[in-house]
């Protein structure tokens, strides 16, 4: 009767092995070898990037990609009943902000060199921007794909309010 007793709780502890090692491979923790930068934080063994940063790790500032010259050209929906202009053919740079990652200025805003906007990284690939000139304000977003830069904003110019759009390639 001893040697089935010794069969029966070897084939226990061995069923009770098998199962403690299948449990724990299926419910691995797939963050446990994963390093996310810039405060990102791995979920399901990917790192999700805080705004501001992409890539793998969040090893990539999002800002990087839009820090260019852009040539290209407005369109604004001003004057008497709203008429718009001719396309205004300017170049608008982007420069980084040293200490904020998630912030750039435009110049060369509506093509004036003493105009420009605080610009603020809403995700990889967009941005808003504000700022003021005098007795005039503006407001508005930016897009970038691949190297075209697509601006919408609104002006307000003492009483006078009007719309706008600026489309323009990236001078790399």
């Amino acid at each position: 009767m001893k040697p089935m007793r010794y069969l029966l709780l070897t084939a226990v502890l061995t069923f009770a092995v098998f199962s403690v090692i299948t449990w724990t491979a299926c419910n691995k923790n797939k963050c446990h070898n994963v390093v996310c930068l810039n405060n990102g934080e791995c979920d399901g063994g990917k790192c999700v990037c805080p705004v501001g940063f992409e890539g793998l790790r969040c090893e990539i500032l999002s800002r990087d990609k839009f820090i260019f010259n852009y040539n290209g050209y407005d369109l604004c929906g001003y004057g008497v009943n709203g008429d718009s202009t001719a396309y205004r053919q300017y170049s608008i740079h982007l420069l980084t902000v040293l200490h904020d990652s998630t912030e750039m200025v435009l110049t060369n805003f509506i093509n004036n060199i003493e105009d420009s906007a605080i610009c603020t990284i809403q995700s990889t690939d967009s941005f808003t921007f504000i700022g003021s000139n005098n007795s005039t304000t503006w407001n508005g977003w930016g897009t970038l794909s691949h190297d075209s830069l697509h601006l919408t904003y609104h002006v307000i110019h003492d009483t006078t309010n009007y719309d706008c759009t600026y489309f323009g390639q990236s001078l790399r």
